[in-house]
């Protein structure tokens, strides 16, 4: 089984909108596919490939501190031991301030009481669904306030995984996260290919080599598409550039074309949307060439 990862490195260049384009494209040409939405801090691929919810599993990936108030006094000296700021007098008892404690057990260790527990939490959930489309999406969603969304990349990444096994897929395709942190990291553990997408704004390219860097150092194939390819042609040029430099291919380019914003407010990928479309046609070829060069 194939295991593509798209990512971006900066937000807000149309990573999602080419993922969802390219799994119902791939989709369409016979493939047996799982798509995975590993961007649990803002997950969205839903958004443009609704479907029935199958399963929902929660995640804990952090911990917290909870307080026996059978055994608690109230004498407050687990509050200076705080670094966090998480603990606070209230009246005659301490309490815990959830959206701030690290779980980190200082406080644990100093109640002379022993009546404060590190206990595990739920830090969110994966949901398996079917999409209207005929394969299923695995989606991690990071609960609110909640750190350890690394860990439940992994855990995103595992369960979908294990379906793709379970139906024979041939390909998993991931839409990762922005940036360059632990959630993206742990989106490429594993993957035959990285594809990244940019777009020519000084900002998005300085972000593709930072995100280029990462997979290199991790030795996995990389490739670039260039969305809103004709937004900024100077920069355009740069992207191009670079990838010719660092011996990266460019899969493709994607036309700045409003049929793109007008597919998402409908909730659909473009490809379905308008399939006669300029960004239509482009991401078509992208998926052609992506075949084409891709292997395990």
């Amino acid at each position: 089984m194939m295991e593509i990862v798209v990512v971006s490195g900066k937000g807000g260049v149309g990573k999602t909108t080419v993922s969802a384009s390219l799994m119902l494209l791939l989709r369409r040409a016979g493939f047996r596919l799982v798509g995975a939405d590993c961007d649990v801090d803002a997950p969205n691929l839903a958004l443009v490939l609704p479907g029935e919810e199958e399963r929902l599993r929660p995640i804990t990936a952090s911990e917290k501190a909870f307080i026996d108030y059978g055994r608690c006094d109230g004498c407050g000296k687990c509050i200076p031991h705080c670094k966090f700021e998480a603990l606070s007098d209230v009246g005659d008892r301490v309490s815990v301030y959830q959206f701030l404690c690290e779980g980190c057990g200082v406080c644990a260790l100093v109640c002379p009481r022993e009546a404060i527990e590190i206990r595990g939490v739920e830090s969110g959930v994966v949901v398996t669904s079917r999409t209207r489309y005929g394969f299923p999406l695995v989606t991690g969603r990071l609960n609110m306030g909640e750190a350890g969304s690394g860990k439940i990349v992994t855990a995103v990444k595992a369960i979908a995984r294990k379906l793709a096994e379970d139906i024979k897929a041939d390909l998993l395709l991931v839409d990762g996260p922005p940036g360059v942190g632990c959630p993206v990291i742990s989106s490429m553990a594993g993957a035959h290919q990285v594809v990244a997408v940019t777009e020519p704004t000084p900002a998005a390219l300085h972000d593709l080599d930072r995100v280029l860097m990462v997979a290199r150092h991790f030795k996995i194939p990389s490739a670039i598409i260039i969305n809103k390819a004709d937004l900024h042609p100077s920069t355009r040029a740069k992207i191009l550039r670079y990838a010719e430099e660092n011996n990266i291919e460019v899969l493709g380019e994607i036309p700045v074309d409003k049929a793109v914003p007008y597919s998402i407010a409908r909730a659909k990928p473009v490809v379905d949307y308008a399939p006669e479309s300029r960004a239509s046609a482009a991401i078509r070829s992208i998926m052609e060439r992506l075949l084409q060069t891709t292997r395990p």
